[in-house]
């Protein structure tokens, strides 16, 4: 498939699906939450890796590329930084908007592939930040990693997380029972819209071919009291199980780490590239 041809792709299936993934995942609750409490936005160990990084966030300029919900593009901005907001879909950013304008938020909003970002400034951020989700979307890890560098001053930093590797290639749809859906190595799941299941050593020499060093990395579990709760559709589920499927004795599934997450730090020396 051509790069336009998975760009249109995965544009068009956003822009069909926005406005029920709002409803779902960036309802007025679930907004009101981040109102309430912004590092909400954030699993307990990815708010550390903020905090470690930037102590005060205020007036530190943000960008969010695959923004998505722009959960976290709220956050940033209720906690004082200067935040841009960058997707692909129209629609997508259309529905933040909607929501940023309704609570008088100035958010920034880019339409951009984050495979390139060519709409956004170089050496202009001092952090770039992508949440779960991001990378399932991006065939080549090594130019948006590129990009990430290129956006961030000299000395940006990088903080993600993910769904973790080493869960894919297995299958919860029988939990408490794990069933294998495929091997570790396969990456490429394309169908009609690609989709991408990348390794840990995928993700990091990416990275680190790009130019960032690691400064630090975490492989979390899912919280009760995360706005994600993994094994569960909602909280009300989870509390009639009285959450049982977070017990690993109860629920095999849960010995696995769900999430993975590092802060990467712009180095600013030659990079370098496998072979």
């Amino acid at each position: 498939m051509s790069e336009n041809k998975r760009i249109h792709t995965a544009r068009e299936e956003w822009n069909a699906y926005s406005n029920e993934y709002f409803a779902e995942n960036a309802s007025e609750e679930i907004v009101g939450r981040i109102i309430k409490d912004p590092s909400r936005a954030f699993p307990a160990p990815v708010r550390d890796m903020i905090r470690s990084a930037y102590p005060d966030i205020r007036g530190k300029k943000v960008l969010v590329p695959s923004s998505g919900d722009n959960a976290a593009v709220f956050a940033f901005h209720l906690l004082g930084a200067a935040v841009t907001s960058s997707d692909i879909s129209e629609q997508q950013l259309k529905n933040a908007g909607q929501i940023a304008s309704a609570h008088g938020w100035d958010i920034r909003f880019v339409c951009d592939d984050s495979m390139s970002l060519t709409k956004i400034e170089d050496g202009n951020f001092d952090l770039v930040y992508t949440s779960n989700g991001v990378h399932v979307w991006i065939p080549d890890l090594l130019s948006m990693y590129r990009s990430f560098h290129r956006v961030l001053k000299k000395d940006g930093q990088y903080i993600m997380y993910e769904v973790h590797p080493v869960i894919r290639p297995f299958g919860d749809d029988e939990a408490p029972f794990i069933t294998v859906r495929k091997p570790y190595e396969n990456i490429d799941l394309t169908d009609d819209v690609p989709k991408f299941h990348w390794r840990i050593q995928d993700i990091f020499n990416a990275a680190f071919d790009a130019g960032f060093d690691i400064t630090h990395m975490e492989e979390f579990h899912p919280g009760k009291k995360d706005h994600d709760l993994w094994f569960y559709k909602n909280k009300l589920q989870a509390e009639a199980d009285n959450y049982m499927k977070f017990d690993w004795k109860q629920n095999p599934w849960a010995v696995l780490p769900q999430w993975i997450g590092f802060s990467a730090r712009k180095r600013m020396v030659k990079t370098y590239e496998h072979h």
